[in-house]
């Protein structure tokens, strides 16, 4: 739930040299309910968006930018405690799409923050993904959650309801905005976040299932290294051991718990130690980082928390914090459309156990069509980029695309590859020269092996996403399954 890395390259805040450093234009569109104000933020060509990839180290033959896109803040309404509240999040357009051609929804929920104006709708961090995965084709979503972004509440760190309704309603905003800006949905809707993103997407995924399901129904999600089971996995693996290297995070649950339920405490102090009780408010006043709270922070939790409160919460399941804890919990519930949870084994951050669990719980309870992907021995922050770069490839695959097309910056001849996905056995191409010269690279940028013609084996390759490149042609992702 901490800063990411993508192929070990760590998001800092000078990313901001990608934005366009002028005054931000206003835009003036008439609006519902739902869409108040809507500001545009910056317009990148599909060059840009290259150089983009580039510089989160995401190789160039196994990323394609298709068409250029324009980035929006969008300002709406949602629902909060006993009143509306106006929240904020970022909308990216693909440009030159053809008014005919309705295009697939993709949420994307970002990873723990804690300065208001690292909010995708400010384009800082995660709000750069935004341009890389509507260029292929998607509108694209990024919430920036109560608390943050515009809003200047108190964040309810990891609340699944309130992360739920910030994508549900941004949702309803941004078709309203369609209507103005000339583009429409197709009826395919996708989810995905890392972090804690992976525990908002996969409430908002039940949010859209449980309530809207006739108005956006779901197509398939990837939750990302999340903390689905907060009041077993998460919490239970943190308080039993001596020091959590990220105590700013179990700062931020209980304070911004008790912004939402107003139970946990009465003051401070009866869960910190002193100076900490005293100061932590100051600290998440929206302007201080997550990295300046960890450093004033202890790691040993003997240092931080008030003795005896663990054993008096871990040996209480109707202590007021395990009641918040269960209230939070995101993973029971049986999914009806595809998702799959990524994850990797080194986690120290959110442990990789969330998955499995809640993996086991919605297959035992009737889900077919969920499954979890191991991304191997990294840490939380290295896990990130395989895992958000794998979700997004993976979800792109159950996207249909528009017979009417685009009119864009790029074009593509028709080819296609099948079958895809390929079970362990050769795939044959179609559309291209006989003699076509290919590269089959995995998802790191690695080529596996070459060749020519239109004929391609798949069945020495391990299971994963892959890439077959050729010369002259673009290239097409392959799916292998075992």
């Amino acid at each position: 739930m901490m800063k990411l890395s993508i192929y070990n390259f760590t998001i800092m805040t000078h990313l901001n040299k990608f934005l366009l450093a002028s005054v931000i234009c206003f835009t003036t569109l008439s609006l519902s309910t739902f869409a108040q104000t809507t500001e545009e933020l910056a317009s990148y060509s599909s060059a840009e968006i290259s150089d983009i990839a580039g510089f989160f180290g995401i190789p160039s033959n196994a990323y394609t930018a298709e068409y250029g896109v324009d980035a929006y803040r969008v300002t709406y309404d949602m629902p909060y405690l006993d009143s509306t509240i106006s929240v904020s999040g970022a909308l990216f357009v693909p440009q030159g799409v053809d008014e005919a051609c309705s295009l697939p929804v993709l949420t994307y929920m970002h990873g723990t923050i804690f300065k208001r104006t690292d909010a995708p709708s400010f384009l800082s961090g995660e709000g750069q993904f935004g341009f890389l995965m509507s260029s292929p084709g998607f509108i694209v979503l990024m919430p920036d959650y109560v608390g943050l972004g515009t809003s200047e509440l108190m964040h309810p760190y990891v609340h699944a309801q309130s992360e739920a309704d910030a994508g549900a309603y941004l949702i309803q905003a941004a078709e309203t905005l369609g209507e103005e800006m000339g583009y429409s949905f197709n009826g395919e809707f996708f989810s995905t976040g890392y972090s804690q993103g992976g525990h908002a997407s996969m409430a908002f995924s039940r949010e859209l299932e449980t309530n809207y399901s006739d108005v956006y129904p779901l197509t398939a999600s990837a939750p990302l290294s999340g903390p689905y089971d907060i009041s077993g996995t998460q919490f239970i693996q943190i308080f039993e051991n001596t020091s959590y290297s990220n105590p700013a995070y179990l700062a931020y649950n209980i304070i911004g718990w008790n912004s939402y339920y107003g139970n946990l405490y009465e003051d401070l102090s009866e869960v910190f130690q002193e100076p900490y009780a005293s100061e932590l408010p100051a600290m998440f006043d929206g302007e201080t980082s997550g990295e300046d709270i960890n450093d004033y922070l202890p790691f040993l939790l003997e240092d931080l928390i008030q003795p005896g409160l663990i054993d008096e919460i871990t040996g209480n399941p109707d202590h007021p914090f395990n009641i918040a804890a269960l209230d939070n919990d995101v993973y029971e519930w049986v999914p009806q459309t595809p998702l799959k949870m990524y994850y990797c084994t080194q986690d120290e951050q959110v442990f990789y156990d969330n998955a499995l669990i809640a993996e086991a719980w919605m297959n035992e309870n009737g889900a077919l069509n969920v499954s979890t992907s191991n991304g191997g021995p990294l840490n939380h922050g290295d896990c990130a980029g395989p895992a958000i770069f794998g979700g997004m490839l993976w979800m792109q695959d159950f996207s249909v695309a528009c017979e009417t097309g685009f009119v864009g910056e790029t074009t593509h001849e028709s080819w296609t590859i099948a079958p895809n996905p390929s079970v362990n056995g050769a795939t044959v191409i179609a559309g291209l020269p006989s003699s076509v010269k290919w590269n089959v690279v995995d998802i790191t940028g690695r080529t596996i092996h070459s060749g020519s013609g239109l004929q391609v084996d798949f069945s020495s390759n391990a299971e994963g996403i892959y890439f077959l490149k050729t010369d002259n042609w673009g290239m097409k992702r392959v799916l292998v399954r075992p």
